[in-house]
């Protein structure tokens, strides 16, 4: 894998230990066996891929994927008011540990940096099993919200030593200016580093309003770190850069290039994406689209990969999506992971 990739990893607490979309009550919300084993996810992701660049070089930042205890809550209740979310999500964190468990695996797995705890309207509902449910929380909760997120802030901040070093505080993108405000009136601290979250679904208009709020604040320029989640998107890029934040110290995560590379399926109702380097946009892979995507490759002078090397790719996709899966087509999909996050790396920076 190429450096430049597994440079920078984005982990997520929640995927790691949740089951956050519950198929029956007794299902617990953590995974009783990676709960219990993993103390040390570096080493553990650093196992996983047989790489010791991950184990002694990668910059991890590790995001707490609270989202996924708000999905295991309404899946299984989906009656509950938001109190009860609210309540049932307090009482959750505390009875099992895991404000604590995260703390921990941030010292232990020596974690670059970390988000903290909020309660988040979900982005979505990975089941098939319930109804999908991503406008959990109205404004009506905005206050309880902020105080219960400001809360989990300061106690992170004082399990890691009164620290902000590896902490990003998370501030969410939909709030005011006056609810920014007043979250930073509950805290123990002053954020150097933020997490910035909620924006995945905003219009250009709300995203570009979003950052003169946030920045009105905090100022970007002068603070240590200031990550966005969920919002590595190109078309939001731009809008970081044009609102005059490309910066060294500001970032976002992305896993479009990722997802999209895998998309297709055995069964052919799906097709992997292909993004090109000219124009950014997104080519499904069918035999019909084959040729146009190759030429498109054709035309770019400093791709990842070769235009022969491409053409097997390509090649083995359509094997993958024709019910003919095998080693050779799942590196195939790897290889287009590569490739797809090259065309990010390339037009984002």
């Amino acid at each position: 894998m190429p450096v430049m990739l597994k440079s920078n990893i984005l982990l997520k607490f929640g995927d790691v230990f949740f089951n956050h979309s519950p198929k029956k009550a007794s299902t617990p919300l953590v995974k009783p066996r990676v709960w219990n084993q993993v103390t040390n996810m570096r080493q553990w992701i650093s196992s996983a891929v047989n790489d010791s660049f991950v184990q002694n070089t990668s910059n991890i930042l590790l995001d707490s994927g609270t989202s996924k205890i708000v999905n295991y809550i309404v899946t299984l209740n989906p009656n509950f008011s938001e109190t009860q979310i609210i309540n049932e999500f307090l009482r959750l964190v505390s009875t099992q540990g895991i404000l604590q468990k995260y703390v921990n695996i941030i010292r232990t797995s020596n974690i670059n940096e970390a988000v903290t705890f909020d309660l988040p309207n979900p982005f979505k509902v990975r089941t098939q099993s319930t109804n999908t449910r991503t406008n959990v929380f109205s404004g009506a909760s905005s206050a309880r919200l902020i105080a219960e997120s400001a809360s989990y802030c300061n106690q992170i901040y004082a399990l890691l030593g009164n620290s902000q070093q590896k902490m990003l505080t998370t501030i969410s993108g939909k709030w005011t200016a006056a609810e920014i405000n007043r979250f930073n009136s509950l805290l123990n601290y002053s954020p150097d580093k933020i997490a910035v979250g909620a924006l995945t679904r905003a219009n250009s208009s709300d995203f570009t309003t979003a950052l003169q709020t946030i920045d009105s604040i905090y100022n970007f320029s002068a603070l240590s770190r200031v990550h966005f989640l969920g919002c590595g998107g190109i078309d939001n890029v731009d809008l970081i850069k044009a609102a005059g934040f490309n910066l060294a110290h500001i970032s976002v995560d992305n896993s479009t290039p990722y997802n999209r590379a895998i998309d297709g399926n055995t069964q052919g109702t799906s097709q992997s994406g292909y993004f090109d380097y000219s124009n950014y946009s997104l080519n499904r892979i069918s035999p019909a689209s084959i040729q146009n995507i190759l030429l498109l490759h054709s035309q770019y002078a400093n791709a990842h990969f070769t235009l022969a090397e491409m053409t097997t790719i390509l090649n083995g996709i359509l094997n993958h999506q024709n019910n003919n899966p095998g080693p050779s087509t799942y590196d195939d999909r790897a290889k287009l992971v590569i490739h797809n996050n090259d065309v990010f790396r390339k037009n984002s920076i």
